[in-house]
């Protein structure tokens, strides 16, 4: 009896691990597909908010979508809930990609530098649709600048960061990415906290890039 008992916590322990593990990986499967749903919708959003002003992306544009998937419903909810985050920042994410230059050779590299300055000081939703914003906004930088079939290349750099930076882990914490369907605009207690990180982007810039 007492060798049964010394043996359950253990095991409940490793049951409790593998299936974190097994969650965390599930999100970051998932993430790719959630990313480019976001990028559609928020393309389609942006053609008709700005007509002809946005450049025609087929890469984008293109997108197979699975309207009852749970991960193309997730993407374009944040698409949706993040159309203020989009219009704060986007700016200052344009800003550093016309600084920086990105090609396909150094793209990874700038992606997760960037992308980790948003997440120096805790991982949440808001930050986390901000994350899929400068994706986005990365993917169309590099096609309109002559490189094409990038948008694969992104959707992958995004799944790569969010697992190795635990941020997989914190959304299936939270109950995996189907949790994003029940937001609100809670992204606003967060403003701030992405306002400092975005708005000193130049310093970004100078801490990770300069000579």
């Amino acid at each position: 009896m007492a060798s049964g008992n010394s043996s359950d916590p253990p095991d409940r322990h490793r049951r409790r691990t593998s299936e974190r593990l097994n969650s965390e990986d599930q999100v970051a499967q998932e993430t790719e597909e959630v990313f480019r749903s976001y990028a559609f919708y928020r393309y389609q959003q942006e053609r008709e908010e700005g007509g002809g002003e946005v450049p025609m992306d087929p890469e984008i544009a293109e997108i197979q979508q699975e309207p009852g998937s749970t991960s193309n419903q997730v993407g374009r909810r944040l698409a949706i809930i993040g159309d203020d985050i989009n219009m704060r920042y986007d700016a200052e994410f344009r800003n550093m990609l016309k600084t920086l230059q990105p090609t396909k050779d150094n793209a990874y590299e700038y992606f997760t530098k960037i992308a980790s300055s948003l997440f120096d000081s805790g991982i949440n939703w808001g930050r986390v649709i901000a994350l899929l914003g400068f994706g986005y906004r990365m993917a169309i930088h590099v096609y309109q600048h002559g490189v094409t079939g990038f948008l694969r290349s992104i959707a992958r750099y995004v799944a790569e960061f969010v697992l190795r930076n635990r941020i997989a882990q914190w959304i299936a914490d939270q109950g995996g990415w189907v949790a994003a369907l029940e937001l609100d605009n809670v992204y606003v207690l967060y403003m701030m906290g992405v306002l400092v990180v975005v708005l000193l982007g130049h310093l970004v810039v100078r801490r990770f890039f300069s000579p």
